[in-house]
């Protein structure tokens, strides 16, 4: 038997629990490799093992020195896929444990072809994974002359059009680990499930993006669809999510340039506050912001904000980002901000004094935006 030592002990404890007696798993080699009764784990069970040898359908054991390794019960052998694959043990009195024999062999024989189906699954989704990854992230994988023979056998149509979505989770240093990795496991599930829930839609991991290859719609219907995924997760299991998308639907051949669309729109969204969501059509300056090293940004920082107090500067940047958010309206921007006017003008005038560069002048005003753009992106 091909089964995991975590998934055997389930076993035999789940049904022991039914029956309130000891249950042993033994594998063809006579070999007890899960048991209620700890102590035997790992131990040889010749009663199982001359079952198992000589084709018996059933061994009923009445001494406990009847078989080396054995103790007296009822035992019998699991067939899987009309093939003996080990035997299921109760140990105790036989007119105790005769009559649950046939039902636990049953249920042991239903548990472990569940459980290779599982596996069998679970194998098929690694395989996909890798091709998908391959797809995504190798430009030149689409050209292999086995590409389309692959993608067939693994039951991927390549021919749909398709959008890319790359999903991430901002975890909470301060959080219980155990539990904060329970609510990312709920929220993955429940994001694969409302993002990947259309016939011709992949999902797969790649260190810790979540990653979708989502049939061709519209950029309206996949933003309104993204923003309410990430508004359930933040209400439902208080986790903050960042996505980014890509630019549009593409042929198979460009999915490549998407994935790298995506991942410009997701490191957007991570760096910047208050934007937990970020489509590639929204970027601007951040197409390059991201390329230029930390340090140069906060070298360019420091430089135009020379003379200026780390609180001074978290001031400025904020009442930068309100002015030309009204598009320098001096009125609109203090009424925002709960100051007066002529406060707000005196603010301004007192960064030009002190900077030298004059926040409302065409000279000014790109060097800002661009201190406050890399201001938003440190990590």
């Amino acid at each position: 038997m091909n089964l995991s030592p975590t998934f055997a002990m389930q076993m035999v404890e789940e049904l022991s629990a039914i029956i309130h007696q000891h249950i042993n798993l033994i594998d063809k080699d006579g070999q007890i490799i899960a048991s209620t009764d700890k102590a035997r784990i790992g131990s040889c069970h010749m009663g199982a093992k001359k079952m198992i040898e000589e084709g018996l359908p059933f061994l009923i054991i009445e001494s406990d020195t009847e078989f080396i390794g054995s103790k007296k019960g009822v035992n019998l052998p699991i067939v899987v896929d009309e093939n003996v694959v080990g035997v299921i043990g109760i140990t105790g009195d036989r007119k105790d444990v005769e009559k649950y024999g046939e039902i636990i062999r049953k249920f042991t024989e239903m548990y472990i072809r569940d459980e290779n189906l599982k596996q069998s699954r679970q194998q098929d989704e690694k395989i996909r994974s890798r091709f998908l990854e391959n797809w995504l992230i190798n430009p030149n994988f689409v050209l292999e002359g086995n590409f389309r023979d692959t993608a067939t056998a693994l039951g991927v149509d390549v021919n749909i059009p398709r959008r890319i979505v790359l999903v991430t989770f901002i975890s909470d240093d301060g959080a219980d680990v155990k539990k904060n990795q329970h609510k990312l496991d709920e929220a993955s599930r429940y994001l694969r499930s409302t993002l990947c829930d259309h016939p011709g839609c992949y999902y797969l991991r790649i260190g810790t993006i979540l990653v979708f290859l989502v049939p061709e719609i519209s950029d309206a219907k996949l933003r309104e669809k993204c923003m309410k995924i990430i508004g359930n997760i933040q209400k439902n299991y208080q986790i903050q999510v960042r996505m980014g998308i890509d630019d549009r639907s593409v042929h198979y051949k460009q999915l490549h340039l998407a994935y790298l669309q995506a991942q410009k729109a997701l490191t957007s969204a991570v760096m910047i506050q208050h934007q937990s969501l970020v489509s590639y059509k929204d970027l601007n300056i951040e197409l390059f912001l991201y390329e230029i090293p930390q340090a140069i940004r906060q070298e360019f920082i420091d430089k135009i904000f020379k003379g200026l107090s780390l609180p001074e500067i978290n001031e400025s940047m904020h009442i930068l980002e309100t002015l030309y958010a009204h598009n320098g309206s001096i009125e609109k921007t203090a009424a925002q901000l709960f100051i007066h006017k002529n406060t707000l003008q005196y603010k301004l005038n007192r960064l030009f004094e002190i900077t030298g560069h004059n926040p409302r002048h065409s000279h000014g005003i790109p060097l800002y935006y661009l201190a406050m753009a890399f201001y938003k992106s440190r990590g």
